[in-house]
């Protein structure tokens, strides 16, 4: 059977029918089952015969036939798509992917490099910084390779590079070389020279160990980066320009080696890893190539011993890959002249070099053998312990096969995840640890927060090996992506069926992690994470308390549970918020949908604003847990049933206590003078006012005494100066995204705070105050806490950078449509509205039901419409929104009025 299936895979293959090459046909054609078929097809290419395509569905492709076709060998067996073989054939590889880790531990690296040399107009400048021998140097020069291939630089662009150590006792010298020099300016200056700095116009000048150039000469270099012109020596009438990239590395600590004045103007600072810190894997992923390179050297096969390989390995080398490289390169020196055999040299302990100690933990006690540099390509791969992992799949068949019993099944299976983990948790991993000290950092965060939330109970060490798992997942996302998960689709759905709880609280921290770490964790691995903690959560997932908030208005409930759990330092209260047309159905199917995915539920504490929310517990679904609700929440009510909940006590004794301590009175008084306050009032709703009113509470001074109050915009705009609420408040200015336009009040957008276009303001009606030095620390605050970015951070709980960047473009594909400009100031108002418009599609608080359809609008607002949906068609399918015709028409009205505010001024 199994040559019945090679031939029709090669068949395929070379009939060019790549489609009919999965397991579903091929099993349809002999006979067989899926998953069977599935099983040869991955042996026959572990085996080296089948090259197989990571697409859905898996293709597997006979490698004789294709090596036949392309005439030369197919280096690797798996690729993500057929374009990526076809594109690997045809083409060798180029600059960075030849870095061991430009998919691993230096694929942030990379990243970063990549973007900085593609930033317009001419890049921005760039430190790699690190230990010595880490390949610096190599990366920078890959830098310049890949902007060749993509035509940032021309073809016959310069790569000029400088050891700035050479000139560490002759700095003139060096800015003679570099800024070039006239005939006479100096002695033995006998011709014009000039410079390297024009030597690499259109290239890269890399100016290495950076930290050996005088501040002299640092100074004259920013003066230079500032305007791009310079002056030779001897020459002060003629301003030379240059458009170079600019690269600088250093074995030293950047802040303590440079002038700031010259770090401030290298936006780009790239710490390099050390070997240590790059992992087990990638170690030996540069052994084995390095070895390679020296294979190629003496025109010899190597072989290694295994204790020589473990040797290598497990030695700590101070001078990092350059190092490792001499080491070898002296190692297969000392083979080579004790060799007899004219084709071959074995290496060993004995041909390492004497200043390569061998010591108790580099010792094996483990049969000798010896590995050919193929062979140790291959243990490499599979020291991920995906040559465990593979065993799933056969005991998966066995149960299929009703071999097994489900319970025995689940056993095995744990023996294997439980060895695979074990040999992340028990590995060194300490300098991989504390180089990604901010990614464990917001994954622990996260794993708390979600621990407390679903009270699991974790301790420290069940947190650490979650974010461990996830730390080694990051590290080798390349050879994660490898696991073909339609492989393991039986696996994958038995675990999620047999430990439900599990898999739901893995979900919410792999949800959050990839929101705020963009590292999306497959199922497969979350599955085994789910099976490897099932035993420690049969124990610690308690019975619990659940506490909803329910209310109507756009983030009433939200900022209620919001408060009261920062007051009880702990999560007792989640939010349910209600817009004010949404039905008691509505809320009714929230709530049973929040129910459902709660676990272990004892008590369920409801809380309600008012109306017809009082009765909702007589439609929840059945239930086998207690119920209590009350009505008219307060933050100080919730604050008493918070307490009550935590201390364990009854619902009868939480409720009569709380309503006991909540005494109502009230006293008027009348007041002289009113209270000073500015108002914050956003279209997009309160909790945006709210959030805005943080951000200025923190740029105020302490000795201000002016408070920062919130106020409905709707309200607003409808009521203007006729409330109750301006006759107690003097209202200094408004500030929000759209004015009201209320006559009297000064209103202060906060775009013209992003353009630094309404600190006149401020300060001047402040000035009688403060003190001088007061009202500098509040512009300070003001320029800092009202960056764009900071804007978006603390307005949303999405990505900024990433959001920002989708607006933006789309913003500018609108402008394209609409044949129109928008000035800063509306660009900015836009990057605000939009932003706050997406977070609430994607939490779900944006409008339910919309009455308007397209038909009863104005022709102009049709084209609008339909403009505005082509620009931001990316946006509303990366985030999974539809922007409805309500916001569209609200964004259509924003964008006019501005216009006419514009057109106003201009007149003026």
């Amino acid at each position: 059977m199994e040559k019945q299936l090679r031939n029709l895979i090669k068949e395929n293959t070379k009939n060019e029918q790549y489609e009919n090459n999965h397991a579903l046909y091929l099993g349809k054609v002999l006979g067989f089952s899926r998953n069977w078929i599935s099983s040869h097809l991955n042996d026959l290419y572990n085996n080296g015969s089948f090259i197989k395509i990571n697409s859905r569905p898996v293709l597997f492709l006979d490698k004789e036939v294709l090596e036949e076709r392309y005439k030369k060998p197919i280096p690797k067996n798996l690729y993500n798509s057929l374009e990526d073989l076809n594109h690997s054939m045809k083409n060798k590889e180029e600059d960075f992917q030849t870095l061991i880790g430009y998919d691993g531990s230096l694929r942030s690296v990379v990243e970063t490099c990549k973007a900085s040399l593609s930033y317009p107009p001419n890049g921005l400048p760039t430190l790699l910084y690190g230990p010595t021998g880490t390949g610096k140097s190599l990366i920078v020069k890959k830098m310049y390779e890949y902007g060749i291939h993509h035509h940032i630089f021309k073809s016959d662009s310069q790569y000029v590079h400088v050891n700035c150590s050479e000139y560490a006792n002759n700095p003139e010298l060096l800015t003679a070389y570099l800024f070039g020099y006239k005939k006479g300016a100096f002695t033995g200056a006998d011709h014009d020279n000039p410079g390297l700095i024009q030597q690499a116009n259109g290239g890269v000048l890399f100016l290495d160990e950076v930290h050996c150039l005088k501040p002299e000469c640092q100074e004259k270099l920013f003066l230079f980066m500032d305007n791009g012109t310079y002056r030779q020596i001897g020459d002060n009438e003629h301003l030379y320009t240059s458009k170079v990239f600019l690269a600088f590395a250093t074995t030293e600590n950047p802040k303590d080696a440079l002038l700031k004045t010259l770090l401030r103007r290298i936006p780009i600072q790239i710490s390099i890893p050390s070997l240590e810190q790059r992992g087990e894997k990638e170690k030996s992923r540069l052994i084995v190539s390095l070895l390679e390179n020296e294979s190629k050297q003496i025109h010899k096969e190597i072989k290694i011993t295994s204790s020589c390989y473990h040797t290598l390995l497990n030695t700590t080398y101070e001078g990092n890959v350059g190092e490792l490289k001499n080491i070898l390169k002296q190692t297969c020196m000392n083979a080579l002249f004790s060799s007899e055999n004219k084709n071959c040299i074995t290496i060993n302990n004995l041909h390492l070099p004497h200043s390569l100690s061998i010591t108790s933990g580099t010792i094996m006690m483990v049969e000798h053998e010896n590995f050919t540099l193929e062979q140790l390509k291959q243990k490499s791969a599979n020291e991920l312990g995906y040559n465990i992992i593979k065993n799933i799949q056969k005991w998966t068949l066995r149960l299929q096969n009703n071999e097994i019993l489900l319970d025995e099944y689940f056993d095995k299976i744990y023996v294997l995840v439980s060895q695979y983990i074990n040999s992340i948790l028990f590995s060194d991993q300490k300098a991989m640890y504390a180089s990604n000290l901010g990614i464990v950092e917001a994954i622990k965060s996260i794993i708390e927060m979600v621990n407390q939330k679903y009270r699991c109970n974790l301790k420290d060490k069940e947190i650490n090996a979650i974010c461990m798992f996830y730390l080694d997942y990051f590290s080798n996302r390349s050879e994660a992506s490898k696991v073909d998960i339609e492989e393991y689709d039986v696996f994958i759905s038995l675990i999620k069926k047999q430990y439900v709880k599990e898999t739901q609280i893995l979900s919410s921290i792999n949800d959050l992690v990839h929101l705020h770490l963009n590292i999306k964790m497959n199922d497969f691995f979350q599955s085994c994470l789910a099976l490897y903690l099932s035993r420690i959560w049969n124990e610690v997932l308690q019975k619990q308390r659940i506490g909803i908030i329910i209310a109507h208005g756009y983030a009433t409930a939200s900022s209620i549970a919001s408060s009261v759990n920062k007051m009880l330092d702990t999560y007792v209260f989640d939010a349910l918020d209600m817009p004010l047309d949404t039905t008691t159905d509505r809320i009714l199917d929230k709530l049973n949908a929040f129910i459902k995915n709660c676990m272990n539920i004892k008590d369920l504490v409801l809380l309600v604003d008012m109306g017809s929310l009082e009765d909702i517990y007589n439609d929840l679904k059945p239930n086998d847990f207690n119920i209590a609700i009350a009505n008219n929440v307060s933050t100080k009510f919730a604050l008493y049933v918070g307490q009550g909940m935590i201390q364990n006590q009854s619902l009868k004794q939480i409720f009569d206590q709380s309503i006991e301590n909540i005494n109502i009175s009230y006293k008027i008084a009348e007041r002289k003078e009113k209270e000073k306050i500015i108002l914050c009032s956003c279209a997009t709703g309160l909790g945006t006012a709210e959030k805005l009113k943080e951000i200025l509470e923190d740029s105020l001074p302490e000795k201000l005494s002016v408070k920062v109050l919130t106020y409905d915009y709707s309200t607003l705009v409808k009521n203007h100066l006729g409330s109750e609420f301006f006759e107690r408040y003097e209202v200094l200015c408004i500030v929000g995204t759209l004015n009201p336009n209320i006559p009297g009040l000064q209103f202060v957008s906060i775009e013209d705070l992003i353009v630094n276009e309404s600190f006149g303001f401020l300060t001047d009606y402040f000035e009688g105050l403060l003190s001088k030095e007061d009202m500098d620390q509040f512009q300070k605050n003001l320029l800092k806490n009202f960056s764009l970015t900071n804007i978006i951070m603390n307005l949303t709980f999405l990505n900024p950078n990433k959001l920002l960047e989708h607006v933006a473009d789309s913003i500018d594909v609108l402008q394209t449509l609409l044949n129109t400009t928008f000035t800063n100031n509306m660009c900015f108002g836009l990057y605000v509205h939009i932003c706050c418009l997406i977070e609430r599609l994607v939490s779900r608080d944006g409008i339910d039901s919309y009455i308007k359809t397209l038909d009863e609008c104005s022709l102009e607002f049709q084209d609008f419409y339909f403009n505005l949906k082509s620009a931001f068609q990316k946006v509303e399918k990366y985030y999974r929104i539809q922007i409805p015709i309500e916001e569209v028409e609200y964004i259509y009205i924003y964008i006019q009025n501005m216009k006419e505010t514009s057109k106003n001024e201009d007149d003026e």
